[in-house]
């Protein structure tokens, strides 16, 4: 059987769940590195948001998104049966979701940050998306969830064919 993975990022308004909102979620299903599916939203926060010059968000672009919680039931059946896969999924993505998910998703993650140490270790100076993307000569993050992705799977692919 071959396993699916979801590729996902998310932009929000801070950097920690209790007292900040997931604004932006992409994900990409995929099955033998093949693309098969995506999901999207743009989520409507209940607070102001203060940190658009970071992700581009701006309160104009929410205002008829729907909120996180009306996306539950479709998030959690997208990455379903899935390994999620992410840059520091497992610190940052991973804690704001399971935060905001009605239940908290037990998937197996494969982080690209905790992958890069390990198959890069100090061939650079740092494992930040960015300089990994530098190294690699893929498309560069840039803090929208969607481009964050595409670079994320550029990077595991990278990352997992090295021996």
């Amino acid at each position: 059987m071959i396993e699916k993975l979801c590729i996902l990022d998310i932009e929000t308004t801070g950097f920690e769940p209790e007292n900040s909102e997931i604004l932006e979620l992409y994900i990409l299903k995929v099955a033998d590195n093949q693309i098969i599916d995506e999901f999207y939203s743009l989520f409507k926060p209940n607070q102001k948001i203060e940190n658009s010059n970071i992700h581009g968000i701006t309160d104009e672009k929410v205002e008829n998104a729907p909120t996180f919680q009306e996306m539950d039931n479709e998030i959690t059946n997208f990455v379903e049966d899935t390994i999620l896969v992410g840059h520091n999924i497992n610190y940052f993505d991973l804690k704001f979701l399971n935060y905001y998910l009605q239940k908290p998703l037990k998937n197996k993650t494969i982080d690209t940050v905790q992958l890069s140490r390990k198959k890069l270790n100090e061939k650079v100076k740092n494992h930040k998306l960015i300089t990994i993307a530098e190294y690699f000569d893929v498309s560069k993050p840039t803090h929208s969830a969607k481009d964050d992705v595409i670079t994320t799977f550029e990077i595991y692919k990278k990352l997992s064919s090295i021996e």
